[in-house]
This record gives C-alpha cells, sequence and structure tokens, in this order.
C-alpha cells in the first residue's frame, strides 16, 4: 500500500513521517555519497529525494546512460543501491523540467532543433524561460507536440526500464514527481501558451467536442454560426472584454488546465504501461499575491497527491497561504521543495555575501509548520552549485543549519506533531474564475475583481493571521465538507456557479454562518442569468464603485465601495450605511446567519476596520485565544488532549505589520489555556529547537500564561515550545 494516512507516508507496512531531504547525485562526488547518506541518517531522515536531469543522461547523439559508464554523475544506479544499503526510501524527481538552475531545466538541446517542438504565445512567438542564478532557462516545449512526445517517451521508456527493479515494491523509490510546477514556465498570461497550431488542431476540436457534444450547444452560449467544432478559433486578444466574450475566453482557461493534466496524465501512463505503479505527485504552482494555484492539477482519477514548493519568491503571507490552501482542500499539506539555503549565482557566490543565519532557517522550519505543512521535503540538504546554505557540503562536511534540523527532527518524534491538530472554525472559499478574470485586461463590468480578490479575500486573511486566528482555504464547494466550519468568508462577484449559489443555501440551512463579500451573483459561471442567491435571501446589489465613507454601529471609516444593497425585506437587518444606502446587511431567515458587505471589508491596517471586524466575529462566537504584544509576530497553536504545541514565528520585518525593526526584542505573548481545554493550574514550557544542554523546561502557571509572559526573540526567527501539564 502507497499512500498517506494520519499526516505520514504509509509504505507497504511501514509509516514513516513525510520530511526528507535533497541531494543531487549528479552535482555530488560519487566519492562522497556514503559519508552524506550517513550523515543524513544521523539527522534523524529516512527519505531521500533527488532529481533526475534528462540533459545530463542523454547526450546529443540521443545516448542514454543511466550507468555511468563515461561520466560518473550518471551513475544513478549505484546511487539507487547505496540508498536501499542505507535503509533509505527514495522519492524521484525526473522531470522532464527539473528546474533547481540546473541548464535549460533538464531538457536537452537537440529538443529545440526542431522548431514545431516550440510553445507558442497568441502572436506566434515561442516562450523563452526566465534565466535562474545566472543559468540558462532555456525554451518551453508544447508539452503535447507529437514530436515531443516522442523524444519524451523514448526517454522515460528507458528511464523506467532501468529503474523498475528499484521502485517500490521491489525497491527505495515510493513516489515520483513528474515535472515540476507544471505551469507553461509560469506563463499565466491567457495569450501566452500554448497556440502551437499542430497541438491546437490535435486538441482544441476535440476539448469542445466533449465539454458541449453538439455544436448547436456552443453557438447558443458563444453567440456564434460555426459550422464545426474544428473551425472555432481560440481567443487571442484578452483586452477591453465584454460579457459576450467571457464564456470562450473562460473556455480557453479550462483548455490550458486540459493541456497541462493530459500532459501530466501520459507521463504517468509511460510507468503505469510497465506495470509500475508508484505514488504519483503533482507540484502546484502559486503565483505571489494569489490565495490558489494557478492551475487545478487534480487528476480525473484522483489518485494524485499534489502540494507545492515554497521557495523565497513572494512573502511569508504566500508561504502561509499555500499551507492553509493544501490543507483545507487536500487535507494534507506537503511541500516538495522546501526552502534549506538560497539559489545563488557564481558572482553571488564569491561576493562573500551568500550567508544563511541560523534564525532565517528556524524561520522557514516553524512557518511551516505554522501554515500547517505536515510535510516537506529540505531543499537543498546537500550543497550544490548555485546553492548556499545547505547543512551538508558537497563532500558531507556538517555544515550550519544542520543541528537546527536534527533538533527539528527530535521534535517531531519526540511531540509527534503529526497527531496534534490547530482549531479551524474559519474557511475562506476561493473561486478560479476570479482569479482568472484578474489575468485579463480590464474586463468591463468587472474591473472590481483585483480589489476584491487582494484588497477584501487577501486582506480579510492578513486580518485572521494578525488577530492570531486559524482558518482554512477552500475552493471546491462540498457542502458535506465545509459544514463542519462555524463561519465561511465568501467573496463573491457578481457571477458564481449555480451550484456553489445552491451550496450557500443549503450550508445556511445546516446552521453555519456565512459572511459574503462584494456583489450578489446574477449569473452562472457561463454568464447565464441566475439568481438563485438573490431569491432565497430577498437581497440584490446594484453595481457602483468607489471610496467613501461607511457608518457602522458604534463606529465610522473609509473604504472601497462595490455597490449598494437592495432589498424591500422588512426583516433584513442593517449593518453598514455609505450615502444613506445599504452597503452592509444580514439576514437570519434559516439556521445561519448570512452577512453580506458591498464594501472592501478588510481593514488594511485601519483601526476602526480591524475593530468592527473583531466585533463581527465575536458575534459569530469566534475570539482569539491567542496573543502577542508585536504585531509582527504571528503565533499558532496545536493541540491534542494531553499537551500543546506554540509556534512563534518572526518573518521579517515589514512582513505582516510595517514595523521594519530587525533587532532583537522583548515581547508579550498570552495564551488562554482553558479555552483549548487544558485544565491544569501548572505547566512547563520546552523550546525544542534549543539544545538539551541549552535549555531547561520553564515552568509557568497557566493563569500567568493567560495574563502574559515576556519572550525574547529575534528577526527573522521562529520558535516551537512545548506546553505540557507539569
Amino acid at each position: 500500500m502507497l499512500g498517506v494516512s494520519e499526516n505520514r507516508f504509509t509504505i507497504g507496512k511501514e509509516v514513516y513521517y513525510p520530511f526528507s531531504v535533497e541531494l543531487h547525485y549528479f552535482r555530488v562526488d560519487k566519492k562522497h555519497w556514503s559519508i552524506c547518506f550517513e550523515r543524513i541518517k544521523r539527522a534523524g531522515f529516512r527519505i531521500i529525494s533527488t532529481s533526475v536531469p534528462w540533459n545530463l543522461h542523454q547526450d546529443a547523439n540521443k545516448n542514454i546512460d543511466f550507468g555511468g559508464f563515461v561520466d560518473p554523475r550518471k551513475d544513478l544506479i549505484v546511487f539507487l543501491e547505496l540508498a536501499r544499503e542505507f535503509g533509505f526510501k527514495v522519492i524521484l524527481r525526473p522531470g522532464p523540467w527539473i528546474a533547481g538552475q540546473w541548464p535549460n531545466g533538464g531538457l536537452p538541446q537537440f529538443l529545440f532543433s526542431d522548431l514545431k517542438i516550440f510553445a507558442r504565445d497568441s502572436k506566434g512567438q515561442e516562450l523563452r524561460l526566465n534565466n535562474d542564478a545566472g543559468v540558462s532557462g532555456g525554451y518551453l516545449p508544447s508539452y503535447l507536440h507529437p514530436h515531443f512526445q516522442h523524444f519524451l517517451r523514448n526517454y522515460f521508456k528507458t528511464l523506467i526500464e532501468t529503474t523498475k527493479n528499484y521502485i517500490h515494491p521491489r525497491g527505495p523509490i515510493f513516489m515520483v514527481e513528474l515535472d515540476f510546477e507544471t505551469s507553461f514556465g509560469r506563463y499565466l498570461d491567457p495569450a501566452s501558451a500554448d497556440y502551437n497550431p499542430d497541438v491546437l488542431a490535435m486538441y482544441y476540436p476535440e476539448f469542445l467536442a466533449t465539454r458541449y457534444e453538439d455544436i448547436k450547444k456552443l453557438n447558443q452560449l458563444y453567440k456564434d454560426k460555426a459550422e464545426s467544432f474544428a473551425t472555432i478559433e481560440p481567443p487571442r486578444n484578452f483586452a477591453s472584454l465584454e460579457l459576450k466574450d467571457l464564456p470562450k475566453v473562460f473556455d480557453w482557461f479550462c483548455f490550458r488546465e486540459y493541456i497541462l493534466k493530459t500532459y501530466l496524465s501520459t507521463l504517468e501512463d509511460i510507468f503505469k504501461s510497465f506495470t509500475v505503479t508508484p505514488l504519483f505527485f503533482r507540484s502546484l504552482y502559486f503565483r505571489p499575491g494569489d490565495l490558489l494555484p494557478a492551475f487545478d492539477l487534480v487528476s480525473q482519477e484522483k489518485d494524485t497527491m499534489l502540494g507545492s514548493n515554497v521557495f523565497p519568491e513572494g512573502s511569508y503571507f504566500d508561504l502561509v497561504q499555500k499551507g492553509r490552501y493544501l490543507h483545507g482542500e487536500y487535507q494534507f499539506a506537503w511541500a516538495s521543495s522546501y526552502v534549506s539555503g538560497n539559489p545563488a549565482s557564481d558572482k553571488q557566490l564569491h561576493s562573500g555575501l551568500a550567508i544563511y543565519p541560523d534564525g532565517l532557517r528556524r524561520f522557514y522550519l516553524v512557518a511551516a509548520l505554522i501554515s500547517g505543512f505536515k510535510g516537506f521535503n529540505h531543499y537543498m540538504f546537500v550543497d550544490r552549485d548555485h546553492w548556499y546554505g545547505a547543512p551538508l557540503a558537497k563532500d558531507g562536511t556538517i555544515s550550519t543549519g544542520y543541528e537546527i534540523a536534527k533538533l527539528f527532527n527530535a521534535a517531531i518524534l519526540s511531540t509527534k506533531l503529526n497527531e496534534l491538530q490547530a482549531e479551524k472554525k474559519i474557511c475562506l472559499i476561493g473561486n478560479r474564475q476570479y482569479q482568472w478574470m484578474r489575468l485579463l485586461d480590464k474586463p468591463q463590468q468587472f474591473e472590481y475583481i483585483e480589489q476584491l480578490l487582494v484588497d477584501t479575500a487577501a486582506g480579510l486573511c492578513r486580518d485572521l493571521m494578525r488577530l492570531k486566528l486559524d482558518y482554512d482555504i477552500r475552493e471546491t464547494f462540498d457542502v458535506d465538507k465545509l459544514s463542519k466550519y462555524e463561519l465561511l468568508l465568501i467573496p463573491s462577484a457578481e457571477f458564481m456557479p449555480e451550484k456553489m449559489q445552491e451550496g450557500i443555501v443549503e450550508l445556511l440551512k445546516k446552521g453555519v454562518n456565512i459572511i459574503l463579500c462584494g456583489l450578489m451573483p446574477k449569473y452562472d459561471e457561463n454568464f447565464r442569468e441566475c439568481q438563485i442567491l438573490s431569491r432565497h435571501l430577498r437581497l440584490k446589489t446594484a453595481l457602483g464603485t468607489g471610496i467613501d465613507s461607511i457608518k457602522v454601529k458604534n463606529g465610522q471609516f473609509t473604504s472601497f465601495i462595490y455597490g449598494s444593497i437592495l432589498t424591500t425585506d422588512s426583516k433584513v437587518k442593517k449593518l453598514a450605511i455609505s450615502n444613506k444606502k445599504n452597503v452592509g446587511v444580514s439576514v437570519s431567515r434559516y439556521k445561519g446567519l448570512f452577512y453580506l458587505f458591498s464594501f472592501n471589508i478588510g481593514s488594511g491596517c485601519d483601526h476602526n476596520k480591524m475593530v468592527y471586524i473583531e466585533s463581527l466575529l465575536s458575534e459569530n462566537n469566534i475570539t482569539p485565544h491567542l496573543y502577542c504584544s508585536d504585531s509582527s509576530i504571528d503565533l499558532a497553536l496545536h493541540k491534542n488532549e494531553k499537551r500543546a504545541i506554540l509556534f512563534l514565528v518572526a518573518p521579517p520585518a515589514g512582513e505582516l505589520s510595517s514595523i521594519s525593526d530587525t533587532s532583537s526584542r522583548e515581547v508579550i505573548i498570552r495564551v488562554d489555556l482553558r479555552k483549548i481545554g487544558i485544565s491544569s493550574a501548572k505547566v512547563k514550557m520546552v523550546d525544542l529547537l534549543l539544545a538539551a544542554e541549552n535549555t531547561q523546561p520553564l515552568k509557568v502557571t497557566a493563569e500567568a500564561l493567560r495574563k502574559g509572559m515576556p519572550v525574547s526573540i529575534d528577526f527573522p526567527d521562529g520558535k516551537i515550545f512545548l506546553i505540557e501539564p507539569k
């Protein structure tokens, strides 16, 4: 059996905590493999991960070598044999795109002598990928082009034939990550890819035919007169779109996802054709600032594992949202590459400024756990070219960070951290179509989408973080799974899927409280009239954007307004008014309470707004049990019946507040243990990331902890406190 159970990998009859290390065999001298393995094992790891670069193992003459007959860097077989001898399980990452500051991301140069293989933008231009740390990114291939598939299949067949005896249950390889952040090389603009003419001719009509079955249905929606699916041209202009243009544009977004899913499925099918079925993994790319991944890569059979990668790109907020989304949507948050060091060009490495402090390392480790990640791959754990800060040097010498990783693993085992849970009463529901709309250039009628997602949706998430309240992010609107939450936050534009509108009503009937932010939907996902939610709640909104003063009970503040709320129902309670127009109401027609705010309710650090948000949450019986005197510090608490873990994260300066001071300082933290079910009057606290000789259990009373205790912290840094009854 292969899979994930109770936040751990199940491999046959064994169970493994999902923490691994990245070691690139082709970047470490073969004679140092054993010492690296020995020290990785001594640090408490049982799983190793490695990439396999296509352009290293197949030369310009198309010869493939995995045995290192001429070049010892290619000896993947001995590497796997040695891993088996040391008792490691292995995650294999054969690409074909591996990234990792490796030339062309691992794609062989001979591919691009065939001009047909290039992915194309809407103007027919090939796409060059960004250089990374001074290393050439190469070009983006057209994933489904038959010429690219031909070379790829030949290479993969040789790879699988060579390694099949090392794949579970015969060998240590239990998981295979195919490709890396499959996302057209992060080209998210819909006009960017893939307009390869051969791929369009082969797949676009088939995609539309599967979607609509009858050309009449497509013509009705597109307001077109096409004779067949083969005559439909994809959209190429995405500026100033009108409502009638959007169904076709959104179908193009769906087609882009179809390309990626089909591509990954074909790679997995090659493995299955050899009767080897490891656990397949797909990595999701999140654009900084987005709450949802750029593409939905869930397989049709839903039998693959999904996760993400965490590098210094973006902010601490972006890191947190990845973990909350993966936990909320898939119940297991895994990072196949989690930053342990930094990429760098040769010039940066030789400058002597490439230093990776212990505080930064602790920050990332604790940030992962506070975000909901239950497992991750330390990338890189063994040093290599274009990298610095790995805990082991390329010759196996112990470097900075090794002891911290060792302490971290010991803490995972001693506290059984994966069995501890966070209390999550709140869930924010994302909408992929809104995220697509944000990529369009000033779509008519929906120009407010950017504000809705960035200032309202993401703004509310930041407010919850400032209030030390844990939450999930989801996009699949499953009524049964969402009914476990006490409060749902839903950003809403003037269009929303019909099933989602029906689902909101059903959840209200089940007693779930819902805050809708934005405007009431009047169209479904295909922009046909659909006002199910309006009819049930007897509410409508009129679009009218601008900035104005908002009056609420006991307060007033300025905010961006999406429109006004219209109702003739005398039972609707008015909560917020602007220029004598309703912009905030509540409806208690069902068991659950429904709120509608047609203004940006995210505080943006406005104190008056934050007070209003706190009062709104309090009305819904949601109050924080954690407090820190410094708003730039994040706190979270995970627990079971007997113990609790308090996470304290000090992000880089300016991440959670405007404070830019990076010096060490003392802060006051408060934890109300009674609210989390720990009734003992006396407790002990242990900092798990300090060596035993440097720390003693701190004995405190629950009352003292409730009133507040001082903690000294650097920026950036992270602390993990075990709290147990004395």
